[in-house]
């Protein structure tokens, strides 16, 4: 798997990236992912290629798009199929890209491929998942033999002189004999492998999309015997398989996802279809699902915008959201907007009003710790809404050898180039941003502040996208660092991730790999009845009090009360977590720290964090003495520490008190 990036997110999709969630806040050449996608999946039947004969849309009902709709899409799209950007003959069109400085090593560094042997298709290895549930050697095979074609590509447009034709010629069908398109992860029937069936993924779904890309930009430099074959896998691989499913209703559940897979796989496949099928109608149909079935993704935010996945996979969804409303939007002629949805406004403000302080955001759910939102995206974002994001629409340069989707979306002419910015720059992030349908509070210190601190306390439920079974927790920053933080998520997943072992062979996903208590020695539930009611909220400038009633994700029968409050005090510069509780008989209790600082216990009651510069107190308010222990856990993630604090006597009722304060004003 990719390890994730830190520090600034671009706008890209990575031919062999792994997850798509490794995003951050730094460089604007580094890979989005956004979020979880594994290397993408060239993969092609065995069978001796045909001529592609794309079937017309059923005549039989679709189980949710009307035909009527098509028939009204169907009159705006072009004649003949378009990709995004120019095709490579449009010299005058490229030549401002081949004298920009971003494109200048270009031509050299895939001159270096040419005469490389790309690595072989390995049944082994790609069947590893099968018998290991381990994914990195599977996905790592087929993002090596991948890797080469897009620099081949875009060398090949800028110079024009069919140069690296052989070669990408020669990727294009030896890619054709590879047996599936689909992860070995999302295959776990090896229908795909094995040639029987086949269904639309992560991966397959924006390869397919360059596949089509390819065939657009090079237009008749690829020999017809090699466009032909290509146009018919893409036709078993991807568009037959979602025709049955636009029909029946059944099959590639992603369409119905409220969550990342969706607007991936939609804009990935949408902008295939656009991109070659030659009948206007069958492109009509892809427009009409694409329109449709994103409406999903949408309402997987909440009304204020919360996005439950976490910043990694808002990263990864949103911007291939972004692409596919581009694609949509240039197909029809502005006809069809996506933007135009009242949700999506807040849903974009996601990646600014999660901030803390100082450009640090929460590893909240599966998202990589680090993650922060793709300047790209939101710069894309602010610019076609108008949100007024001058940090980010400064930060957005399109001209770049990216994917062959997102790169020519941006070099060359898109909606952007008639959307009117905003009158007035956004003003800054504020005191707090309270996702009230979310139960989350962001909160922040005053500006000019001696030392910034932010918190992020999180309400919520335990049945979320790529759900950490987190109720109540919160993450703290003090400066630039987060002196208690969430765990964040792993590096690369594996057969046991998503499945009933989920919380119990993994802490990381677990409560108990969390700042939340341990119940009668009990770690939350998962599940929708386990879900925080906020029972007070009072906001003033000097302080933020939110309080919320936790014992429903605990499934222990002898707890009556269990409401943690927090405190967060802008005057003293201190965060204060009390949890007050109570059973029927006394019980055991135990609360945690979870941290990526260094830490030490300086008295009988207080521990000491320090990470960079920044040094705070934990100050430990209990009924009774308690016992300290420190666990590392490094579960294929970012190692962190777990400190246990457990009392040393059972608990019939009580209030225990965390204060968190720097250690100058200790």
């Amino acid at each position: 798997m990719v390890k994730p990036t830190r520090r600034g997110a671009v706008l890209l999709r990575p031919m062999c990236v792994a997850r798509g969630r490794n995003d951050g806040r730094g460089t604007l050449r580094r890979l989005v992912i956004a979020g979880l996608v594994a290397a993408l999946s060239f993969a092609v039947a065995t069978a001796a290629p045909t001529k592609a004969k794309p079937a017309a849309p059923s005549s039989k009902p679709y189980a949710e798009l009307q035909p009527a709709r098509m028939a009204e899409l169907a009159v705006l799209l072009p004649a003949q199929p378009r990709g995004l950007g120019a095709p490579c003959s449009d010299r005058a069109a490229w030549a401002a890209v081949v004298t920009n400085k971003n494109f200048r090593n270009v031509i050299g560094s895939a001159t270096k491929l040419l005469g490389k042997e790309v690595p072989p298709w390995s049944d082994e290895l790609y069947l590893d998942f099968s018998r290991t549930g381990k994914r990195p050697p599977g996905e790592k095979m087929i993002g090596d033999r991948h890797a080469p074609l897009r620099p081949l590509v875009w060398a090949e447009c800028l110079e024009n002189k069919g140069r690296f034709l052989p070669a990408i010629e020669k990727l294009l069908l030896d890619y054709s004999k590879d047996p599936s398109w689909t992860l070995p992860a999302h295959d776990r029937d090896l229908k795909n492998f094995k040639g029987t069936g086949y269904s639309v993924d992560l991966a397959s779904s924006a390869f397919a999309c360059e596949l089509a890309q390819i065939l657009w930009l090079l237009g008749d430099k690829v020999s017809a015997g090699t466009r032909t074959q290509v146009l018919a896998k893409l036709e078993q691989r991807l568009f037959a398989p979602l025709r049955e499913s636009f029909r029946t209703g059944r099959g590639n559940s992603w369409l119905h996802a409220e969550m990342n897979w969706n607007p991936v796989c939609l804009a990935g496949s949408v902008g295939a279809a656009l991109a070659v099928l030659p009948d206007r109608n069958d492109r009509a149909l892809f427009v009409a699902a694409g329109e449709h079935y994103s409406r999903y993704y949408l309402a997987g935010f909440t009304p204020d915008g919360y996005c439950g996945e976490g910043m990694g996979y808002w990263n990864y969804g949103m911007s291939n959201y972004l692409l596919l409303r581009e694609l949509l939007w240039q197909a029809t002629g502005g006809k069809v907007e996506l933007f135009g949805d009242e949700k999506i406004r807040n849903a974009a403000l996601y990646g600014v009003n999660i901030e803390m302080v100082n450009s640090v955001y929460p590893a909240i759910a599966d998202c990589r710790w680090g993650s922060g939102p793709g300047a790209d995206i939101l710069g894309y974002l602010s610019r076609a809404l108008g949100l007024g994001l001058r940090r980010y629409e400064d930060a957005w340069n399109p001209m770049a050898p990216r994917d062959l989707a997102f790169g020519p979306m941006g070099i060359f002419s898109n909606s952007l180039r008639t959307a009117k910015p905003a009158t007035a720059a956004r003003a800054g992030v504020g005191l707090r941003y309270f996702f009230e349908q979310a139960g989350v509070l962001v909160c922040r210190s005053a500006p000019g502040a001696a030392l910034p601190m932010g918190a992020v306390l999180k309400g919520g439920h335990n049945d979320e996208p790529h759900n950490h079974n987190d109720i109540g927790s919160f993450t703290l920053v003090f400066g630039k660092e987060a002196l208690v933080a969430d765990c964040g998520g792993p590096y690369a997943y594996n057969s046991r991730t998503f499945g009933k072992e989920r919380y119990t062979a993994f802490k990381l996903f677990s409560s108990f790999g969390h700042d939340v208590p341990v119940v009668a020695g009990r770690a939350q539930i998962p599940g929708k009845l386990a879900r925080a009611k906020i029972l007070k909220t009072t906001f003033t400038d000097a302080s933020d009090e939110f309080v919320m009633d936790i014992a429903s994700a605990y499934d222990a029968p002898e707890l009556t009360k269990l409401v943690r409050s927090f405190v967060f005090d802008r005057r003293t510069g201190t965060l204060t977590v009390s949890d007050e509780v109570a059973f029927q008989r006394a019980a055991s209790f135990e609360l945690a720290l979870t941290t990526r600082a260094t830490w030490k216990q300086i008295s009988a009651n207080q521990i000491e964090l320090t990470a960079g510069r920044e040094r705070i107190i934990a100050e430990i308010q209990a009924p009774c003495a308690f016992e300290l222990t420190s666990e590392t856990i490094a579960e294929d993630c970012t190692p962190f520490t777990r400190l246990g604090l457990k009392l040393l006597q059972p608990l019939a009722a009580g209030k225990i008190v965390m204060i968190f304060r720097p250690a100058t004003a200790n």
